[in-house]
């Protein structure tokens, strides 16, 4: 990120992160639906905070099957060799810490991770003379997609700890000639995106750009279970319900006439009106049928009243 060292103030919040963020008493659980959310959003947050900004950095979907192995790495304490991923499955980068226990929450531990990106110089493609990039440019290394993440208690005698772990496919910090490649093309957010990764995420304050799948070109959904039609953005809604998104619940049973849908109205036949064209025109004042039948301009359309 910056070819220098972190400022004293950077330095200050990361021991606040480590000190302040604790966690509870053991037993450490692995990560739940809430915090799984969490660790995935940070990831796409962080990942488009990146300086100098990301072409191609493409946006992170969560992996059942990564956070099996990151599970099956924490509870190892980090000891050993790594999980053996699945047969055909692609090369796996590896994100782990060990603390003692409530020092920090996973959360504090992705953001320290990410501050490692101060000591990491872009243009040199390399890191500070005794300092730690690798966790930095796993984190935004552009290609991988699919994050799974575990944590673990490990008790080592008197001393409690916690390993954290994440798993990212395809891995990254990959190396041309003996020397780690940049994790990412720098240029204009979104600006290198695959043909299979033509579409820009945005986080909510428009900030950043990730490459991610065109799933929904439209960028809107249709409610009360109507269909989204992807070619040409208009939802087709469920008897009942109409308006542009389907959000309106319609009742309307239009007996002697053609149902409106956009307008939730019926246009009723020549002889019927009222708001479900019920009522035959003889027993209405507000139009003379005889005068419409006989060619009165009043009624020379469809014979609505």
């Amino acid at each position: 990120m910056k070819d220098k060292g972190m400022p004293a103030c950077q330095l200050l919040a990361l021991a606040c992160i480590l000190l302040g963020s604790a966690l509870g008493e053991f037993p450490v659980h692995p990560p739940g639906l809430k915090e799984r959310f969490l660790l995935l959003s940070l990831h796409n947050k962080l990942r488009s905070k990146v300086q100098p900004p990301a072409a191609n950095m493409q946006r992170m979907d969560w992996s059942e099957k990564l956070a099996q192995l990151a599970q099956e790495r924490a509870a190892s304490c980090l000891v050993g060799a790594l999980p053996r991923p699945p047969h055909h499955t692609q090369h796996l980068g590896w994100n782990a810490q060990l603390l003692p226990a409530g020092a920090a929450s996973f959360a504090a531990v992705v953001e320290l991770w990410f501050s490692e990106g101060w000591s990491y110089d872009y243009h040199a493609a390399q890191c500070l003379e005794n300092a730690t990039c690798s966790h930095y440019t796993q984190l935004v290394w552009a290609t991988s997609s699919r994050l799974g993440c575990g944590k673990h208690a490990c008790i080592e005698g008197q001393e409690r700890r916690e390993a954290f772990v994440c798993a990212y496919s395809p891995g990254g910090n990959w190396e041309m000639n003996g020397k780690t490649i940049v994790p990412y093309k720098k240029g204009a957010w979104c600006s290198l995106c695959t043909s299979g990764c033509s579409g820009c995420f945005k986080s909510w304050d428009h900030s950043g750009g990730l490459c991610e799948v065109p799933r929904n070109p439209c960028r809107m959904t249709c409610r009360n279970d109507g269909r989204l039609n992807m070619s040409t953005c208009h939802c087709d809604c469920l008897p009942g319900y109409t308006g542009r998104y389907c959000q309106v619940k319609c009742s309307i049973q239009c007996l002697h006439g053609r149902f409106r849908e956009e307008e939730c109205s019926c246009l009723c036949d020549i002889g019927y009106g009222g708001a479900e064209c019920g009522s035959e025109s003889g027993s209405v004042t507000c139009a003379p049928a005889a005068a419409g039948l006989s060619g009165s301009p009043a009624s020379s359309g469809n014979g609505q009243l």
